[in-house]
C-alpha cells in the first residue's frame, strides 16, 4: 500500500475555472483508497491510497482536489457504478428530461448528446420523447448502453468524431461527469467544437453549497477534480462564450445544482448567496471530527457486546467513511448489495470487508439485528428496501451513527 504522494498525480496550483492562484486548503482527509478499485474475491493485491486534499478557490467559490489520480486509473474497463442501479438515480434523470422538455418544448427528434452515458440510463428517457440519443462513455458501462456510444474519454479525438457521424447537438448532457473530467480547459475546448448557436448545455452535478451545508465531506472522493458552484458555472459559461440562463437546485445525491447555458439572451434569474463557504468548511471540520470520534467509539461499542455488524448498500463514496472510522473485516462481516450490482464478490477498497448479494441477506434466518446503512444519503431507499424484503433489524446510518451499544 503506497501512502506517499504519488508522482504520477496532477498537483493543481491554481483555480482551473478562474485562473486565482491563491487557493486555500480547506479540508484534509488523509490517505484513501480509490471507490471502485475492487479487489475480486481470491485476489491478495492490495489497493494503493492517494490523498484527499481540498483547496477552495474564493474568486469563484469553487472546490478542487489538490491532488488528481489520473482518469485511466479512475474510469477503467471494469468501472463498477450502473446508472440504473439506483432508483433516485433514475427519478432524477427523469425529471432533467422533464424539465429540458418544460423548457424548450418537443424532444422529438433532436439530438442529444450525453457526455459520461454509463449505461445509457439518462439516454433512455430521452429517447422515450422521441429525440435522437448518442452517448461518450470511456468505461466498460457503455457496452451496457443500447444507444450508439463511442467508447472513449471525451476529448478531442471523441469529440470530433461525435461532431463527423451524428452532427452537432441541439443539447449536450452532464449528469455528475463535468466534475469527472480532469482537464477543465481541454473539456472546454472540445465543446466548443460541438456547440452551435442553437446548442443548450445542462450540466448536472453536486452543488458546494448543499455538500457544505449538510456535512457530506464523503463527496470529495478522488473521481472529483472539482465540485462546483453558481458562481462557478457562471465562469465556465463565459469561457465557452454562452450565458448562463438558469440554475435549479435539486435533491438528488443530497443535494445537485442543475445549469443551463446557451447563446440565449436571457440571464439567470435566480439568485444565491454563496459568501459563507469557508465558514462551511470550518463547521464541517468541525462536524467531521466530532462524527470520527462518536461513531467509531459507538461501532466499537457494538461489536464488543454483539460481535460484527453487517451492512446494507456499497455507495463508492462509503470507501472514505470506512476509512476515517478506522473500520475493516474485524467490524463488518459483509456488505450486501442490491440484486444486480457488479460490485459483489468484491472487498470493500482497503479492507477484506466482502460485497455479497442482498439475497444472501435475506435468506438469513435471522434477520432482526442491527445493520448498519453505507448509503446514509438514500435513507428512505435502503429502508424501503429492507422492509420490502422482509428485514426487521433496527437501520442505522453510518454518517450518524449515533447510536449507543
Amino acid at each position: 500500500m503506497n501512502t506517499q504522494i504519488d508522482p504520477r498525480l496532477n498537483k493543481i496550483t491554481s483555480c482551473e475555472v478562474c485562473g486565482n492562484e491563491d487557493l486555500t486548503i480547506e479540508l484534509d482527509l488523509g490517505h484513501h483508497p480509490l471507490n471502485d478499485d475492487l479487489v475480486k474475491f481470491g485476489d491478495d493485491r492490495k489497493n494503493n491510497e492517494y490523498p484527499i486534499v481540498i483547496g477552495f478557490c474564493k474568486v469563484c467559490a469553487t472546490a478542487h482536489q489538490i491532488y488528481q489520480v489520473p482518469k485511466t486509473e479512475l474510469f477503467h474497463k471494469d468501472y463498477s457504478y450502473r446508472a440504473r442501479m439506483t432508483g433516485s438515480v433514475l427519478r432524477g434523470m427523469s425529471d432533467l428530461v422533464d424539465s429540458i422538455e418544460e423548457r424548450f418544448g418537443s424532444l422529438k427528434d433532436k439530438k442529444v448528446l450525453d457526455v459520461g452515458c454509463n449505461d445509457g440510463s439518462l439516454l433512455n428517457f430521452f429517447q422515450e420523447k422521441g429525440a435522437k440519443t448518442f452517448g461518450v462513455e470511456p468505461t466498460g458501462a457503455a457496452m451496457d448502453s443500447k444507444h450508439e456510444t463511442i467508447n472513449s474519454f471525451f476529448d478531442e479525438d471523441s469529440s470530433n468524431e461525435v461532431k463527423k457521424k451524428f452532427g452537432s447537438p441541439d443539447f449536450i448532457t452532464f449528469t455528475n461527469v463535468f466534475a469527472h473530467i480532469e482537464d477543465l480547459n481541454g473539456l472546454l475546448d472540445n465543446l466548443k467544437n460541438l456547440i452551435t448557436e442553437n446548442t443548450v448545455l445542462v450540466i448536472e452535478n453536486h452543488y458546494l453549497g448543499a455538500c457544505l451545508e449538510t456535512g457530506q465531506f464523503d463527496t470529495f472522493y478522488h473521481e472529483h477534480p472539482r465540485t462546483y458552484s453558481k458562481k462557478s458555472f457562471e465562469f465556465i459559461a463565459e469561457k465557452l462564450g454562452l450565458r448562463l440562463t438558469d440554475v435549479q437546485f435539486v435533491s438528488r445525491y443530497g443535494g445537485n445544482i442543475r445549469a443551463y447555458m446557451s447563446h440565449s439572451d436571457d440571464s439567470c434569474p435566480v439568485e444565491v448567496d454563496e459568501t459563507n463557504f469557508l465558514d462551511l468548511f470550518k463547521e464541517m471540520n468541525n462536524d467531521l471530527n466530532t462524527w470520527r470520534e462518536e461513531a467509531r467509539s459507538n461501532i466499537l461499542s457494538i461489536v464488543s457486546k454483539t460481535g460484527k455488524i453487517k451492512a446494507k448498500a456499497f455507495p463508492g463514496r462509503a470507501t472514505i467513511l470506512i476509512k476515517l472510522l478506522g473500520l475493516d473485516e474485524t467490524h463488518i462481516s459483509a456488505v450486501y448489495e442490491i440484486t444486480g450490482s457488479i460490485k459483489v464478490d468484491h472487498y470493500v477498497p482497503g479492507t477484506r470487508i466482502p460485497i455479497l448479494p442482498e439475497a444472501t441477506l435475506y435468506s438469513e434466518t435471522d434477520q432482526d439485528e442491527l445493520i448498519l446503512n453505507l448509503a446514509w444519503h438514500l435513507p428512505e431507499e435502503v429502508r424501503a428496501n429492507l422492509k420490502k424484503n422482509g428485514y426487521k433489524g433496527e437501520v442505522i446510518d453510518i454518517k450518524k451513527a449515533n447510536f449507543k451499544g
